[in-house]
């Protein structure tokens, strides 16, 4: 957009919107019975991560430390795996569509590129 659209009032479209903004689904470690923090990425659609989900959620006033990415393909129907949180992080924020300090936008993935993720991970599952 240039100077002159500026001027005119036109705004820039909001990259952010019409992303999805998950809550995270919880469950307990049947060994140990830690709370596991877990969210869902899809292929096609674009989606706001939290930077730092330890400081946004509790379960039955216990912190969670856990976290977990999966990775689903409605495509495939199908679990693709599963990565440590903070490391899929690491591994999508290059590639994001949009920072700040406390969201990454992921952009909309393919089943391939999801399959890819997982691969570069070393935490994958």
């Amino acid at each position: 957009m240039g100077l002159l659209d500026r001027l005119r009032g036109k705004k820039e479209p909001d990259v952010w919107e019409g992303a999805a903004k998950l809550p995270p689904r919880f469950y307990r470690d049947q060994d140990d019975g830690h709370v596991i923090g877990m969210y869902l990425l899809h292929e096609d659609r674009k989606t706001m991560l939290p930077r730092h989900p330890q400081t946004m959620y509790q379960v039955s006033d216990e912190d969670v430390f856990d976290w977990r990415l999966l990775l689903v393909s409605n495509e495939a129907g199908d679990l693709l795996a599963t990565l440590d949180y903070f490391e899929a992080l690491e591994l999508l924020e290059p590639g994001a569509l949009a920072t700040d300090a406390t969201f990454i936008l992921t952009p909309e993935l393919t089943t391939a590129q999801l399959r890819d993720l997982a691969a570069q991970s070393y935490s994958a599952q």
